[in-house]
């Protein structure tokens, strides 16, 4: 056992007595002691803003994340760490986890998701394991009650503000820890997660170095009134049921599926698809191989989107062919697709949102107007939780780069608004430098992949998982651009074994299209080319 010598004091020429190389001689004799020492300085030191309310080292072993939802598998072993919870002013409340050892230099901030108020610790974990110095916050507030949306400021920090409120602090923290700020920092969320990506780069550009917005609901107004509009729509005509979208989906795919060359039961470019519901009316009685009128009419405005009655403006985009039904079960019943846009978004989110931000608890969704109950809605809340700006100029002179995913088959967002967002971002940029040269610009630092058949920040019936985060480092680290991401699933046909699929996802407007050779389920089998057989692009 190694003898630890007692401290030696001297003094210097002033008289004052110092304790010499104790620190260091620690470090050695006791691997991690220097890292947990200063963890330990962390909570005596003051950061702008910011009340540490726990600061502790963690030791190395499993890691029980306490997280809602089943957990799979064993629980991770997790390096030692230094935990750090605080509250940043006046009410946002954030975690940052640091490793002792092993740390890769960067700083990650997670987003969150749906109204917040917590924090994922498993998100945290499994981040950290990769070697980052790994922060998020609660958006403002706590627990899952709906007061928060009564105050104005929580109302801000949640839609708007808190993860740049933590940011500063959380970057302060690490380089008080390691002594040397991070060398670069990222920000990765889906969902609300992704409407908290692009506020940072619309309204605090130089938060972050690199950012991925998955499936981002960053036009949450307009979100609540896709919501309300397939709530609607199923009220006042009739609601699909599983079996219906099954059928209203499989029509679709039979019209649709092979016409980027390969019939996968993905849709590359689901925009080319000119399937109309009418085509399954029933003739005489209602059967299970075709729609009623009035379940035509409820599929048509789905695909329609919300609109104003009176101008005929689109309000938010409608759900588009393919999406219908996400998938089916091994007791063949439907998941995904439209069963949740057609009520329970609308109870779950748009109802709670509108009710206490803006009309008050006596309002009745059914009398809803589309017109001058929408101007309401932009007039109360759009400032405050939305981040629908194109305007990216301050973040591309900060040299950011922005990785967006979206997936045709998302069973919350109306998948084309990434898509319009993306456009709105080039006709900015064409306004001062022409067409041609703002697709290039604009190329070169924020690139969209739409994602065949994914669902709601992954999942659905197509390859999904991918390193999207992975690879915004590699653009903004090596200057490598993103030409391709490939996303990879374990497919189980008829319940038999498992058979590994990749495909590229290819930056919007590109599709993936088979070269003709080669397994259909090989990434390395496809190009990325520009659709309608405008030629091989990459």
């Amino acid at each position: 056992m190694t003898r630890i010598k007692p401290l030696r004091r001297d003094r210097n020429h002033h008289g004052i007595q110092v304790v010499v190389g104790t620190c260091c001689f620690l470090a050695l004799v006791l691997p991690g002691w220097g890292q947990t020492s200063a963890c330990a300085q962390l909570a005596a030191q003051h950061f702008a803003a910011t009340s540490l309310t726990s600061v502790r080292s963690v030791p190395a072993g499993p890691w029980a994340a306490s997280g809602r939802g089943p957990r799979r598998g064993p629980a991770p072993l997790l390096p030692a760490f230094c935990r750090v919870v605080g509250v940043v002013a006046p009410h946002v409340g954030f975690e940052l986890w640091m490793p002792q050892q092993g740390w890769n230099g960067r700083l990650l901030s997670l987003g969150s998701g749906g109204f917040g108020g917590t924090i994922n610790d498993g998100q945290l974990a499994a981040m950290m394991m990769k070697g980052y110095a790994v922060t998020a916050n609660d958006t403002g507030h706590t627990g899952q009650s709906y007061d928060w949306m009564h105050d104005p400021g929580e109302r801000r920090a949640w839609g708007h503000s808190a993860t740049h409120d933590v940011t500063g602090p959380a970057k302060a923290i690490v380089r008080a820890f390691y002594a040397q700020a991070p060398a670069y920092s990222y920000f990765d969320g889906c969902s609300t997660g992704g409407a908290q990506a692009m506020e940072e780069a619309e309204f605090y550009p130089s938060d972050y170095d690199g950012i991925v917005a998955g499936s981002p609901g960053m036009n949450y107004s307009g979100l609540m009134m896709s919501f309300l509009w397939g709530l609607k729509a199923a009220t006042d005509h009739e609601a699909l049921s599983p079996q219906k979208l099954h059928l209203l989906h499989q029509a679709v795919m039979d019209h649709c599926d092979a016409a980027d060359g390969v019939k996968d039961g993905l849709l590359e470019n689901p925009l080319a698809c000119d399937f109309h519901p009418e085509q399954l009316l029933c003739t005489s009685t209602d059967t299970s191989s075709c729609l009623t009128a009035a379940e035509v009419q409820t599929a048509e405005l789905i695909y329609q989107g919300p609109r104003n009655p009176r101008t005929g403006a689109q309000i938010y985009p409608g759900f588009t062919p393919g999406s219908e039904a996400a998938g089916e079960s091994s007791g063949g019943r439907s998941f995904g697709g439209w069963g949740l846009i057609q009520g329970p978004l609308a109870r779950q989110y748009a109802i709670p949102l509108l009710k206490n931000m803006v009309f008050g608890q006596d309002w009745d969704w059914k009398s809803f107007d589309f017109d001058s109950g929408y101007a309401r809605v932009e007039s109360a809340v759009h400032a405050d939780i939305d981040a629908t700006n194109p305007d990216l100029r301050a973040f591309q002179a900060h040299g950011g780069k922005l990785i967006m995913t979206q997936g045709w088959g998302d069973q919350f967002n109306a998948q084309t608004y990434p898509v319009e967002y993306h456009d709105e971002v080039v006709s900015l940029f064409a306004a001062s430098e022409g067409e041609p040269e703002a697709v290039h610009t604009v190329n070169g630092f924020f690139r969209l992949f739409m994602v065949p058949g994914m669902g709601h920040c992954g999942g659905g019936v197509g390859p999904s998982e991918m390193d999207a985060l992975g690879a915004v480092r590699a653009w903004v680290e090596t200057k490598q651009a993103p030409d391709r991401l490939v996303a990879e699933k374990v497919s189980l046909p008829g319940g038999g074994a498992a058979t590994p699929i990749s495909r590229p996802m290819c930056p919007y407007p590109e599709i993936a299209r088979w070269t003709g050779k080669g397994s259909t389920n090989e990434a390395d089998n496809f190009v990325c080319a520009m659709p309608g057989g405008a030629g091989q692009h990459r």
